[in-house]
């Protein structure tokens, strides 16, 4: 019976011992599973942010443009109280409200294009408000270009404006001076074939010889050319200028708009290029409003033409 008992109890502590490793067992292979476990979330992590980095930072470039573009603020003609400047029409009330939408960008200065517009193009200040318009026939020198937008000076002031705006009522600076290049040749070669108003040659008076109480006097004829002087050409170009109404100013030469050219010295050119230039600043700058200032300075002269630069306002 002794033995029994003893042999009872020594089961029991072996069954306690079996049941004891096994749960050692359980344990240490639950143990293994959660490393394991976090031993692959730590790797799908780092391979997620390798995967995040190589999507997400290409697109961070349209993301920003997004930015600007959910900034602007697009006011309505009659939000404005728009008044007239030497190059636009705009309400600068406007331009220091608010942050600075466009300093955050990087704008390219590289492959620039220059403009000349043909239209009112709309403009915005800094803060991305829309202020107003550029007039037409005004030179937009872009200084830097992000995504469809561009910045240039305007009257000395920084302005910004989409490029699709600007194409859309402008052409480009080349294409204005090929322009200009064609219609200088069109009117050199109509010029050199019709001379206009060429001068009538002065007739001597008729001297009655038979009349004894008349004293014969040779007359002298006058010369005659069919050409002025630089000096002449341009001064009567001037005075026939004055007299259609317009104001010489030379005050033009630090602001006002300004261009190069050429007068044939023929006798009847300069009276031409006057009677054409009144009809061009009656027209003005496209936009209804007329020149009614001018000033030149001569910057050469051949046998030909006469070269000068004239400023308009």
């Amino acid at each position: 019976m002794k033995r029994e008992r003893i042999y009872a109890i020594f089961m029991v502590a072996i069954m306690a011992l079996a049941s004891g490793c096994g749960n050692i067992e359980d344990t240490d292979k639950t143990e293994t599973a959660v490393i394991e476990g976090s031993a692959s979330e730590t790797v799908e992590t780092e391979n997620s942010d390798v995967i995040d980095k190589k999507t997400v930072e290409p697109e961070s470039s349209s993301t920003e443009a997004k930015d600007i573009d959910s900034m602007i603020v697009e006011k309505d003609d009659s939000e404005l109280d728009m008044k007239a400047y030497h190059y636009s029409m705009e309400d600068r009330t406007f331009c220091d409200d608010g942050e600075d939408v466009f300093g955050a960008v990087f704008f390219d200065e590289s492959n620039l294009t220059n403009y000349v517009t043909t239209g009112k193009v709309p403009i915005y200040a800094q803060n991305g408000v829309r202020i107003g318009y550029a007039n037409e026939d005004v030179d937009i020198i872009v200084m830097g270009t992000y995504g469809d937008w561009c910045r240039f000076y305007l009257d000395k002031d920084i302005r910004y404006a989409r490029i699709s705006d600007i194409e859309a009522d402008a052409i480009t600076m080349d294409e204005r001076d090929a322009i200009k290049e064609e219609e200088a040749k069109k009117q050199e070669s109509t010029v050199k074939t019709e001379k206009p108003n060429e001068a009538t040659p002065v007739e001597p008076p008729v001297v009655d010889n038979t009349d004894t109480s008349v004293v014969s006097e040779s007359v002298e004829q006058p010369t005659t050319s069919d050409k002025y002087t630089p000096e002449e050409a341009m001064a009567v170009y001037r005075s026939l200028m004055e007299a259609g109404g317009i104001t010489w100013n030379p005050a033009l030469k630090d602001g006002g708009s300004w261009g190069t050219g050429f007068m044939y010295l023929d006798k009847g050119y300069p009276e031409w290029a006057a009677s054409s230039s009144l009809e061009s600043f009656a027209i003005g700058n496209h936009g209804g409003a007329s020149w009614t200032e001018f000033y030149f300075e001569v910057t050469g002269s051949d046998e030909e033409c006469v070269y000068y630069t004239m400023w308009a306002e």
